[in-house]
């Protein structure tokens, strides 16, 4: 039972991996998720995908230590 909304679904779901919210940290994991799946059809794509999150994740980090 969905509480009489619509259900999700959709052909594409959009991901921001910027931030350091809980949102963007899921973002990143399912970044990484899609980049193993993909990992064998795509190499190239699943390393820029891992980089990517990773390079997200660090910023926020860092961020987060500049914030007073």
């Amino acid at each position: 039972d969905t509480g009489g909304m619509m259900s999700l679904e959709m052909k594409y779901f959009v991901l921001k991996p910027r931030g350091d919210s809980i949102y963007a940290a899921a973002s990143r994991e399912a970044m990484r998720a899609y980049a193993e799946v993909i990992e064998e059809c795509n190499p190239s794509l699943a390393v820029d995908l891992r980089q990517w999150a990773r390079r997200e994740e660090d910023f926020a980090r860092h961020s987060n230590k500049e914030a007073p």
